[in-house]
Formats: C-alpha cells, structure tokens, sequence
C-alpha cells in the first residue's frame, strides 16, 4: 500500500505533536510568513521536497526541513537532501562512531552524553549518510523519533532499494 502525501503530513504533524512540538525552535512551515518561506526554498524545488512541514533551527546558519517526500538541510555552507523513502537507517552521528570504536576494540571510550548531540545521521539504502543539524537535546530527540517513524513506515511499504 502505497502512503499519500497526506497521510505523510498528518504523520508527521501527529508525531511531532507528541514530542510538544512547535516550539520555539522547531516551526509549524505552514505557519512562516511568504518571505521565510522563500528564504527557505530557494534552493530546493516544492515538487522535489513536497509540502514541507517542520521547520528544526538551530542558528541562521544551521536549519533542517522535514517534507513529505524530502528531509532538507543547511549545515552553513551545504544544502543537503534524502528522500523519505530512501531512508534505511536513522542515528546520532556521534553515537554511531562510539559504537564503531566500541567494536574495532579501542579502549578508554568517553561516554556519549545525548543532551550535547545534535548531529542526526541518515543513511538510505544506497549506503550513502548524510547529517541533518537541530538544536541539541530534545530537538534532535524529537527529530530522531520522526525519521525513525518514517524508517518503519518505509519497512512496512518494503522499500529497500530505491
């Protein structure tokens, strides 16, 4: 079964509202002013990314965009995009190393305290990773929580090749 651009929506709006989002730093899109939304569009084509949804900011520099058919971001100098039904795997860039370290047996691992993470890690099926920045803390929770969301939702459609 395949799921609308609707039902990706309303997904989407349903699980950041039980993460208490908006807030001040993540933005209901349909809510900024034409100018804003502009500002945010300027590199990314409305029926590539779809109907954009969530606004994560985390400085004028830094922001990440959750459509219904893209994630969207700008890490400062780098725009960067994964489409929501290429997304294989979702994880904190940091914690990924210190699991990767872990296996290769290297000895004094520093714990990864998860307030300080705000890196999301995304890898589609390609195997390519691309990282998405959020405010630290319970942005980046919030954020993680929606893209795992859409990771099963891609397990249950049986996309695994795109």
């Amino acid at each position: 079964m395949e799921k609308t651009e609707e039902f990706i929506e309303n997904r989407i709006k349903w699980r950041a509202t039980k993460h208490d989002l908006p807030n001040k730093n993540v933005l209901l899109f349909e809510n900024l002013t034409d100018d804003k939304k502009a500002e945010y569009l300027t590199h990314f084509n409305e029926n590539d990314c779809g109907k954009l949804i969530l606004l994560f900011t985390d400085s004028k520099k830094y922001w990440t965009a959750i459509g219904t058919k893209q994630i969207i971001g700008f890490d400062g100098a780098n725009y960067n995009s994964v489409e929501l039904n290429s997304i294989k795997d979702v994880d904190s860039k940091n914690r990924k190393k210190y699991f990767e370290k872990a296996e290769a047996g290297e000895t004094k691992l520093k714990k990864i305290k998860k307030r300080n993470e705000s890196k999301l890690l995304i890898t589609d099926f390609k195997g390519k990773d691309t990282i998405f920045l959020t405010k630290k803390g319970s942005d980046l929770f919030s954020l993680w929580n929606i893209m795992m969301m859409i990771e099963q939702l891609n397990k249950k459609n049986g996309y695994n090749n795109v």
